[in-house]
């Protein structure tokens, strides 16, 4: 009798006790090439290709090597960190507490870097079981929500941001909008009347730049304030090229007579390009416009002036997802949870009352 561990294979295959790419490939009718595309999540495969590739991977229990050792080790379950740009100080900052904490847990993280792109997050927020990912945390910033609840992971998945997903995903999240409301309070507090907001690329949907937008225009709206008209600058990256190229854009706003004496920047990159475009501009930082951030980015607290900002508390934000990951391996079947993380500002230089 055929052993059941190796019956979906040919006898042949498996007396090596080894299934090995062109086993998967065989089985799907396509090359290792193709196999090994699939395998690394390149997006030149076709969606029906993808999908007889992953079909013939759960058939014939195909495992690739590394994750396979330790599998078969039974040392280490794989958790998948997903995070659009590693080289950002917040998501590398994130990357190192996960793997600080998972360690204390015997779990071994492998981080993927998605560049932002939708085709990747869908890959990775759908992950197969049998290329050795025994969780995944992600971070997602090119699908929408409706996206996301779209979506049907089958490995336990823990969505890190304010995306809603309906009843797909376990999630992670800061609440974005009461600490812009905070933001707000704190910079009417220093007198500043006059507030423009960086980082919400069209006003739409559920992402962290749109609801810190959100909760400024709460706070502002119950002093009897808005944003003026031309004062909601869209960035099309949160990084510090394009804080540069909208600083110097405010500078000459100013210049031109729109009133601003404080920005809202959705990331502590955008707030760092900020301030370099108005120090070339001459524009001053606090003394005629403040300037806060977002997520504590080491740098923050040594640039001149230092940057005052919005900090999540990771340590919480790691064992949280962590948590939620082995929770959802020993119970599939319980409803999706929701866990928000706190936050906390941190004033330093840059909002400092104006003389």
């Amino acid at each position: 009798m055929t052993d059941r561990a190796t019956a979906s294979i040919p006898h042949e295959q498996a007396v090596g006790g080894s299934v090995t790419v062109k086993d998967v490939a065989r089985r799907a009718g396509v090359s290792a090439s193709t196999v090994s595309n699939v395998l690394h999540g390149r997006s030149s495969v076709a969606p029906e290709i993808r999908d007889r590739v992953e079909a013939a991977i759960s058939e014939v229990g195909y495992v690739p090597s590394a994750a396979g050792r330790l599998l078969r080790g039974g040392r280490s379950e794989i958790v998948q960190l997903a995070l659009p740009d590693i080289r950002s100080p917040y998501y590398s900052a994130l990357a190192h507490t996960v793997i600080r904490q998972a360690r204390a847990l015997d779990l071994v993280v492998v981080v993927e870097e998605t560049t932002g792109d939708a085709e990747q997050e869908r890959r990775v927020a759908s992950s197969h079981p049998n290329r050795g990912i025994g969780g995944t945390l992600i971070c997602p910033v090119a699908l929408s929500s409706e996206d996301l609840a779209g979506l049907r992971p089958r490995t336990p998945t823990v969505l890190l941001g304010e995306h809603t997903a309906g009843d797909v995903f376990d999630q992670v999240c800061t609440d974005s909008r009461a600490a812009a409301q905070e933001v707000a309070e704190h910079l009417l507090g220093t007198g500043r009347r006059h507030l423009a907001f960086v980082g919400s690329p069209n006003g739409a949907g559920t992402g962290p730049g749109t609801l810190r937008l959100k909760g400024l225009r709460e706070a502002l709206r119950e002093h009897g304030l808005t944003l003026a008209e031309g004062a909601v600058l869209p960035a099309a990256s949160f990084d510090r090229e394009t804080g540069a190229r909208v600083g110097a854009r405010i500078a000459d706003a100013r210049a031109g007579g729109l009133e601003i004496d404080a920005v809202v920047c959705a990331t502590d990159e955008l707030a760092v390009g900020i301030l370099h475009a108005l120090r070339g501009r001459g524009v001053r930082v606090p003394e005629d416009v403040a300037v806060t951030g977002w997520d504590d980015a080491p740098e923050s607290r040594y640039l001149s002036p230092s940057l005052t900002t919005v900090a999540h508390d990771l340590d919480d934000v790691a064992a949280a997802a962590l948590r939620l990951v082995v929770g959802r391996k020993a119970d599939p079947t319980r409803p999706p949870s929701r866990h928000v993380s706190p936050h906390r500002l941190v004033v330093r230089e840059s909002t400092a009352p104006p003389a």
